[in-house]
């Protein structure tokens, strides 16, 4: 008898969330040059790139449930992409209007579009809304890599901690350098 061996296709995108003018702060002056960096590196092998944005609006249940101010209101300046990291034409921009990029958006159905099955998934904050998108892709049958630096949260404990929890559920987090190796 003969068998026919497949091996899986591998069709990665670039997933970055939320990295917009209302969202970005201090704790993220480290990891904007890693993300530019391996957006630029990801667009010369042809690899999609995904901007994850909050888009919300102003009385969003979000903020009162969550302890937040109105932040990233769909239309506004603050809902924009940080110029260091801005979508070029060939980009796609998916709005959120809860944690998961995948809750509520277009995100799955854009990437089965592109036959995309492996996603790094990159932004902030490494325990809100990078984690849900982490464990949505996931579930939804998607191989995914978090790139250690090159998300970040304003608590380094909680991002550390995240990293340790996805280790052990087998994601990768690869430090940059070793990811875009094998890009």
């Amino acid at each position: 008898m003969r068998f026919l061996c497949l091996e899986r296709h591998v069709k990665k995108a670039v997933i970055v969330v939320d990295m917009q003018k209302d969202n970005v702060g201090r704790f993220c002056k480290e990891i904007i040059p890693n993300i530019k960096f391996l957006i630029e590196k990801a667009r010369e092998k042809g690899i999609p790139i995904i901007y994850a944005c909050d888009s919300r609006y102003r009385n969003d249940s979000l903020f009162k449930r969550m302890g937040m101010p109105p932040h990233a209101i769909r239309g506004t300046e603050g809902a924009k992409v940080i110029e260091e990291l801005s979508p070029k034409a060939t980009d796609v921009v998916v709005e959120k209007r809860m944690l998961s990029a995948f809750f509520g958006s277009d995100l799955d159905f854009t990437l089965r579009e592109k036959e995309v099955n492996t996603l790094i998934v990159t932004g902030i904050r490494t325990e809100g809304c990078v984690l849900k998108t982490v464990l949505d892709a996931f579930e939804l049958g998607y191989e995914v890599i978090v790139p250690a630096d090159c998300c970040a949260s304003p608590i380094p404990e909680a991002h550390e901690f995240i990293l340790r929890y996805l280790q052990g559920f087998k994601f990768p987090t690869p430090m940059l350098k070793e990811l875009v190796k094998t890009l």
